[in-house]
Parts: C-alpha cells; structure tokens; sequence
C-alpha cells in the first residue's frame, strides 16, 4: 500500500480555471468553425479512475418538460499529474464529442468515429483514443465483483452490471452456452 505522501494532490483552483478556459475556448472554436449552437455544457473536476476526461448526457425530466444536461467532466488527479498532456489531448478529445453530439446526437455516430475525427482535425489535435500513464498515487474508484453464473462456467460482474440486474432492467448471457446468467450465492454448490 502506498503511503499517504504519495498520493497526488488534485488540480488546484487556479490551474482548474485555465482548463476550463481553454475548453470554452476550443468551444468557441468549434461554435465559429462548425456553425452549431453554443448549448450549455457543465465543466467538472469530479472524475475519479483511470480516464482522465469524460463527455456525458443526461436526460432530465421535470412535470412541464424534458432537457438534456450536458457535462465535461475531467479527472483532477490525472490533470495534477500529467498537466501538459491532458491540456493538449484531453480537452479537445472531450470538446469533440461535445461537438459531434451537437451536429449529430450521440446515438447516431460512433464515439471516436469518422465525425469525431473531423472535428478533432479541425482542433488540430491527436485523434488518439487513449493514453497510457502510470496511475501510481491517483486515488481510484473501487467495484465489487458478483459471482454469477450459467451452464459452462463462472463469470465476475461489476457493481453496475449487478446493481442493473437487481432492478430487473436488463438481463446478461453468455457468449459461449447463450444462457442468462444467475447471481451464485456462496451456499450454491458448484454444478
């Protein structure tokens, strides 16, 4: 385990400020170029794990109407450790999926698609997907594994997985028997 010193500090307000402006601006950039709208998109601080930068939609329902909640989020760990990189590469990477939702709406295009790779051009940036840092000292996201199971063998589920099954919204086979597969309780006796 490492020590508490080692851990990374995240980003701090100032340096916050500076990606966020450099992210309305690349905003601004694709606004002018692209000839879209300007709709409102949050900027965080709050993501936590191995990503260092993350586009999202949210639908949200009120009694008179419906919206969509734009957000950026950004790991503030991951920006502490590797500032330079991820201002050069995870803002416009972020920017352009903001941007393709814009144009196209996210269900109608690929995630780094050809669409997300125009505009990427257009920033002049690395269409790169990834990145690949050393994460020693950036605090990460912990899941618990299920242990679930169908006729050919044992599978390990994430807390999400486990969580959608249990509110009965989706169901998992597998990929081998094509059966659904069944949480194992640890009094299951092995079959």
């Amino acid at each position: 385990m490492e020590h508490p010193s080692s851990y990374i500090a995240p980003l701090p307000a100032d340096k916050q400020q500076i990606v966020i402006d450099e992210t309305r601006s690349y905003i601004k950039q694709a606004v002018d170029h692209f000839n879209i709208k300007d709709k409102t998109v949050d900027i965080r601080f709050d993501l936590k794990g191995r990503s260092a930068g993350m586009y999202r939609v949210r639908s949200k329902q009120s009694l008179i109407f419906s919206r969509q909640q734009r957000v950026i989020r950004y790991n503030p760990y991951i920006f502490s450790k590797y500032f330079d990189d991820n201002f050069a590469t995870t803002i416009p990477h972020e920017v352009a999926h903001y941007v393709t939702d814009i144009i196209y709406g996210l269900k109608n295009i690929k995630p780094h698609g050809k669409e997300w790779r125009v505009v990427m051009d257009a920033f002049g940036a690395d269409a790169s997907v990834t990145a690949n840092y050393d994460l020693a000292g950036i605090p990460m996201k912990r899941q618990a594994v299920f242990t679930y199971q169908c006729a050919c063998r044992v599978h390990r589920l994430s807390t999400t997985r486990h969580n959608k099954i249990k509110k009965r919204r989706y169901q998992y086979t597998c990929n081998f028997c094509k059966q659904v597969l069944l949480e194992k309780h640890e009094t299951d006796a092995v079959t």
